[in-house]
């Protein structure tokens, strides 16, 4: 089996430590702070945090052994002076969540743009109108390739750089080995701009399925409209060859999140994702308007027999 499959399988159960981390700052329309205990993930500590909330402060105030400690009388007396305390698990430790959670959502979600019958998938009106635009004003152009020299080039020239400029110490990234091997038999799609190479991304398609996979840019943002080009280009691309379904990837759990209403522009939905993702618990100790309000602006979703639910705050109502 594939190192990179033995991988995923063990994120199931892994990590086991739980950094724990105390937030203070205000939320939209208040002036009073608001303290938000987190332990999980530096990025899903930064997800919540930052869907809720401004972060004024964030004071790193220890860790868990194990997910076992979140029902611990320790971990309890470290919250009660919380007002919210978000906690991730991977999958198989979310019976350890605080069982006071109103919510309860996976840590990624996919999004999918799906054809509608047995027609190949079309991208909505307003979203080719914007990149026939952005192609006249950026002189943009879109090529696709499988030359191996092309995706070497776009690994150190366009993936490497991006992913490093854009994410610094907390960027996860591929080795060039790994990404060669994963990369063997996708397609390169290269968005050229008055003939210097801008952006790129992988496609893989697997039968009507495609997904659309890493993406590299000469400089962070990318250029105005390369996003929004290479994407259409590419599902274009996918159509012409009968696609019916288009993977865009892993967003997070919220209608709010800049990625997750990007990828909506494009018609793509929210849906679970094919392998099960850590599981985020939200327990709010003490409610106020503007939490509710906070928390219904989020817009977190969470999954019930595969579709998606809009949580809505519901001050005193724990999670079934």
């Amino acid at each position: 089996m594939p190192w990179r499959h033995v991988k995923t399988i063990a994120s199931l159960a892994t990590p086991v430590v739980l950094p724990v981390q105390r937030l203070v700052g205000r939320l939209p329309g208040s002036t009073d702070p608001v303290t938000m205990i987190c332990a999980g993930t530096l990025s899903t500590a930064d997800f919540v945090a930052g869907a809720l909330l401004e972060v004024e402060e964030r004071t790193v105030v220890g860790r868990l052994g194990s997910p076992l400690e979140l029902r611990g009388t320790a971990f309890r007396r470290a919250c009660s002076a919380a007002d919210l305390v978000a906690v991730e698990v991977p999958r198989a430790w979310q019976a350890c969540l605080p069982a006071g959670a109103q919510l309860r959502m996976p840590a990624w979600v996919s999004q999918e743009l799906l054809a509608a019958g047995e027609s190949p998938v079309t991208l909505p009106a307003p979203i080719r109108k914007e990149v026939r635009r952005q192609t006249r004003r950026n002189a943009y152009e879109l090529r696709f390739t499988t030359d191996v020299s092309d995706v070497r080039r776009f690994y150190a020239a366009l993936y490497r750089p991006y992913v490093t400029a854009r994410f610094g110490s907390g960027a996860v990234l591929v080795d060039e080995t790994q990404f060669l091997a994963v990369s063997r038999g996708m397609t390169l799609a290269m968005l050229m701009a008055a003939g210097d190479w801008v952006a790129g991304m992988l496609l893989q398609q697997r039968g009507a399925t495609l997904h659309l996979g890493w993406f590299g840019s000469t400089t962070v943002p990318p250029r105005a409209g390369a996003s929004e080009v290479l994407d259409a280009g590419s599902i274009a691309w996918g159509a012409a060859q009968g696609v019916s379904r288009v993977v865009m990837g892993h967003s997070r759990p919220s209608l709010a999140d800049g990625v997750v209403r990007y990828k909506c522009r494009f018609g793509a939905i929210v849906r679970p994702t094919r392998f099960p993702q850590r599981t985020v618990g939200l327990w709010v100790q003490r409610w106020s308007p503007a939490l509710v309000a906070s928390l219904n602006a989020a817009g977190f979703v969470s999954f019930r027999d595969g579709q998606a639910c809009v949580y809505e705050a519901q001050p005193g109502a724990a999670a079934p």
